[in-house]
């Protein structure tokens, strides 16, 4: 799959764990602008994948979240189930993707292991993994399944340990050789109540927190990422974005998806709506 080169955005038309990263000087970046509603930042992400997050801009769907596959295979999340992928993803995960669509189930999170395997969690507390998924992960989200813990996000660093965050994102797992920079960043965050909505790890080890604080606001953590992408993180943040998720390539591009303020707003009043139904 071909690469994109330059940095572009699809729109930006919301917001601080306080930055856990020593990177320098940041400078500000400009984008272009397409839309007043959901945005896509990215660097260095297949062309299709670019493409297929204009498309959804294009027709005012917010894309949820975005994973990478080691192989460049790629998939986006978008609405309560739909989903749009790559090709040359394993046949089984296409299927089970399908079967959570028909069944109406929101999809929490997909993750892919180095090797190329995958989990896909849905909301309904239900999980699909590969023929080879890690094993000590596998009996994680067993036993996190059994307790009826909700799965909010599952992630794993680049020589193949992993983490799980559940319970509204109020509660981390972790692998035995988890890196121990991240656990105290994970142990700070929980200290002041905040929760956590993403965990993305870059080839080279670096990573990325999103969270949300005790105000509701959008949190982020990081450290050892590129520049462009620190940068990114930070400038949305203070024009007022909530972020929402962030994924890398095995070749170190990115994708950062987030809100406006509007449509952060109106997700919460949809929230409201259907709670007060």
């Amino acid at each position: 799959m071909s690469n994109i080169l330059l940095p572009g955005k699809f729109n930006k038309a919301i917001t601080s764990f306080v930055v856990g990263a020593s990177i320098g000087i940041l400078s500000p970046i400009i984008f272009s602008s397409s839309r007043a509603l959901a945005d896509s930042n990215y660097i260095g992400i297949p062309i299709e994948a670019a493409n297929e997050l204009q498309t959804l801009a294009n027709q005012d769907i917010n894309p949820r979240t975005i994973a990478f596959a080691p192989n460049g295979g790629w998939v986006i999340l978008n609405g309560s189930n739909g989903y749009n992928t790559s090709t040359g993803l394993p046949q089984e995960f296409i299927n089970d993707l399908s079967t959570l669509n028909q069944q109406s189930l929101t999809i929490n999170t997909i993750a892919f292991t180095p090797s190329g395997e995958w989990v896909i969690i849905d909301d309904g507390n239900g999980y699909y993994l590969s023929t080879n998924f890690p094993e000590d992960a596998a009996n994680e989200i067993r036993t996190l399944n059994q307790n009826n813990s909700t799965i909010n996000t599952v992630a794993f660093t680049p020589n193949g340990e992993w983490v799980i965050i559940s319970n509204g994102g109020n509660t981390a797992n972790w692998s035995t050789n988890f890196p121990q920079d991240v656990v105290n960043e994970i142990k700070t965050i929980y200290q002041k109540n905040d929760s956590i909505t993403t965990v993305a790890f870059a080839p080279n080890g670096g990573w990325v927190i999103f969270g949300t604080n005790a105000s509701g606001n959008s949190a982020y953590s990081y450290n050892n990422i590129s520049q462009i992408a620190a940068s990114t993180i930070v400038n949305n943040q203070n024009a007022g974005y909530f972020l929402i998720n962030i994924a890398f390539t095995p070749s170190n591009g990115w994708a950062l998806l987030d809100l406006s303020p509007l449509e952060q707003q109106n997700q919460l009043q949809e929230l409201e709506l259907e709670q007060n139904e």
